[in-house]
């Protein structure tokens, strides 16, 4: 078990860089669901996240965290459906209603559906591809619904003790009920969710891409993940969005705990 402290070393790492991210967004990626069946009747848990204060430093007390649970099936082979939860929020130490540095909120359910093929023996290949619907809300300065659509294809590695997994996920995301809490357009056009066009946030379509790096190790039931998600806008955006999400988290397949348990 030599490997165990590169894992340990690589999470440490992330927890800090994560703790260095800036402050709150209107749009930030979800870690990516990929659960890399190889069979029928597999099932799989997933929750992960990060924290902590904005920009590593204990003298700022601006303080983020970002959580996510995800769920997959597969109930017959090839056939793959996953469900995630995320949250985001964001607190600063001196909040300022004037500027728009405020506490932050955001939340987004997903649901999708896909399919898997798998081939190899110990070390086995997976391609696998996923399309989904997801919803959630935004409380900040502003609040607003968003609704958004993806597409998920990815390719990656599955064995008993490690898993590695390379995803592109293109989103659509787009924003509703847009209430501006009392503010007034010079505020928006300030924090451009008035562009230059004079079209609002919730008055256009967005397109993103989203690489993502994920990589598991453990043993069968139970692994530790580390993710590295990165959203590139493929659209013209005006307001503030976060490019990078880390996380590190555990994996369980639930399958396989039971199966051991027998």
């Amino acid at each position: 078990m030599k490997y165990k402290p590169l894992p340990l070393l690589l999470a440490y790492i992330i927890v800090l860089v994560a703790g260095s991210s800036c402050t709150r967004y209107y749009y930030r990626p979800n870690a990516v669901n990929t659960p890399l069946f190889t069979d029928g009747g597999q099932v799989r848990l997933n929750t992960s996240g990060s924290l902590g204060n904005i920009g590593g430093d204990y003298d700022n007390d601006d303080f983020r965290y970002v959580f996510d649970l995800q769920g997959a099936w597969s109930p017959i082979p090839h056939l793959g459906i996953i469900a995630n939860y995320s949250s985001y929020g964001f607190i600063p130490e001196h909040p300022d209603v004037n500027t728009g540095n405020v506490d932050g909120k955001a939340h987004l359910l997903e649901l999708g559906v896909g399919g898997y093929y798998a081939k190899g023996r110990k070390f086995k290949m997976v391609v696998e591809g996923y399309a989904g619907y997801g919803a959630g809300r935004i409380n900040s300065d502003v609040d607003m619904h968003i609704h958004r659509l993806f597409l998920q294809p990815g390719i990656g590695v599955a064995s008993p003790f490690f898993d590695a997994a390379f995803n592109v996920r293109i989103t659509n995301p787009r924003y509703s009920h847009f209430d501006a809490k009392g503010r007034t357009d010079d505020y928006l056009i300030e924090q451009e969710l008035i562009n230059s066009s004079g079209r609002r946030i919730d008055e256009s379509n967005y397109i993103f891409a989203e690489p993502a790096f994920t990589v598991r190790t453990g043993y069968k039931f139970l692994k530790a993940q580390m993710q590295v998600v990165f959203a590139e806008k493929m659209s013209p955006v005006s307001w503030e969005y976060n490019w990078v999400r880390y996380t590190v988290g555990a994996y369980l397949s639930i399958d396989e705990m039971f199966r051991k348990t027998k």
